[in-house]
């Protein structure tokens, strides 16, 4: 794989006197080999062939005999060197990356350098043609349509600040590594998904410009000041525990989420998802907020362990409606009667309906699911008695609103 490359003519004055000695050939020698020639350990060459399907991969035997494919191949590439082979040669080698550690795996077509060591071929990273992120093939190279610049053409580089570091997937996503807007602080920006930015339509190599509201999934990590308008997040819904500072700028250490949708996944037997706040917990939504336990399982309001059965809103209904019309039973008979053997009756037949509906229909109200702390047993060495909500946020102005704060019902 390694070549030498003429670099220019060399003209030598032609002396045909004499006798030509070793000397003089030696000379020639020097002069066209030497001086006339650039010698190169790395060569690039085009890719024909990846190695990432296992159907492409070579098989082989296991010791039972079987045919499995040849993994040890697995991102493999076969290539064509541009300068020591011709136009219908190939290497006979599998290449392999140059790192297992951080791959970019090349499309066929795309240029690589290779490098030798003992006796193994090893590809660098496709070699930036075109200066875009989707692909970059030659212009001559063969095209395998796995990869189309038609659906991926809007695919782009970052816009980006001096000492950004950036990682470019072809599929528009990618991770930047910059900063705040005074080079201070640091940030993390992951996308998936960019947005189809009306000026990359007109200019084929726009940059592609992160807004966490427009960018199919974004993960933000941010310190420091941060006012640009493309990383302030906009909710999904209104919450009046949403901080109104956060509105035009973020101003502290901040990973912020967002996307279609999110999901909170603990698959172990002993999975646990823990959402821990130092001061408050906000959930918002346009809709509904869920909270199921499993079979068996209940639901603890203001401490692990409260006790405190919630009050069934059905069932509490009829009890109560039970009731009103034992009393109202009673209060007829009381305002009519004006004899009193009526009215003991009345009265003795009350008293046995509100026994009966005790032993019938008392338990019936409570849930076995829910339960509360008591307001005077909260958690945590907090205050006793009941609370006064001072821990709402200032940009409230005081209002809950709707909400359910701690332990109350």
């Amino acid at each position: 794989m390694a070549y030498r490359k003429s670099s220019f003519v060399y003209n030598r004055e032609i002396d045909k006197t004499g006798v030509t000695t070793y000397d003089d050939v030696y000379n020639i020698l020097q002069d066209n080999i030497d001086q006339l020639s650039e010698f190169y350990e790395i060569e690039p060459a085009v890719v024909t062939e990846v190695f990432l399907d296992p159907k492409s991969l070579p098989y082989t035997s296991t010791e039972s005999g079987e045919k499995i494919p040849d993994y040890s191949l697995y991102g493999t590439i076969k290539a064509r060197f541009i300068y020591s082979q011709g136009s219908k040669d190939e290497i006979a080698d599998f290449v392999k990356p140059l790192s297992s550690h951080m791959v970019v795996y090349p499309i066929v077509g795309e240029i690589v350098n290779i490098a030798s060591y003992g006796d193994e071929l090893y590809y660098y990273m496709p070699l930036n043609l075109r200066n875009n992120v989707n692909m970059n093939r030659a212009g001559y190279a063969r095209k395998d349509g796995v990869v189309k610049p038609g659906i991926t053409k809007f695919s782009r580089n970052f816009s980006s600040k001096k000492g950004d570091i950036n990682i470019n997937g072809r599929f528009g996503q990618g991770i930047k590594f910059s900063s705040n807007e005074d080079y201070r602080y640091p940030t993390i920006k992951i996308t998936n998904l960019q947005n189809n930015d009306e000026r990359k339509r007109v200019n084929n190599f726009f940059p592609h410009v992160q807004n966490i509201n427009l960018d199919g999934s974004t993960i933000m990590l941010s310190s420091g000041k941060i006012e640009n308008e493309n990383d302030i997040l906009i909710p999904a819904a209104p919450s009046s525990w949403w901080p109104d500072r956060w509105e035009t700028s973020i101003d502290e250490n901040v990973i912020v989420l967002n996307s279609d949708s999110l999901i909170f996944n603990s698959k172990g037997q002993n999975g646990d998802i823990y959402l821990i706040a130092n001061r408050n917990v906000a959930i918002a939504s346009n809709y509904s907020v869920t909270l199921e336990a499993g079979k068996n399982g209940v639901i603890n309001l203001g401490e692990a362990d409260a006790n405190n059965p919630v009050v069934k809103g059905f069932e509490m209904r009829d009890l109560l409606e039970k009731l009103f019309k034992m009393l109202s039973d009673f209060s007829n008979v009381a305002a009519t009667t004006t004899e009193l053997a009526d009215l003991n009756e009345a009265a003795l037949n009350l008293s046995e309906r509100l026994v009966m509906l005790e032993d019938n229909n008392l338990e019936d109200i409570f849930s076995e699911t829910v339960y509360i702390t008591d307001d005077n047993t909260q958690s945590g060495g907090g205050s006793t008695g009941t609370s006064t909500n001072s821990s709402l946020p200032s940009s409230t102005g005081g209002s809950s609103g709707g909400s359910t704060s701690g332990g109350g019902y």
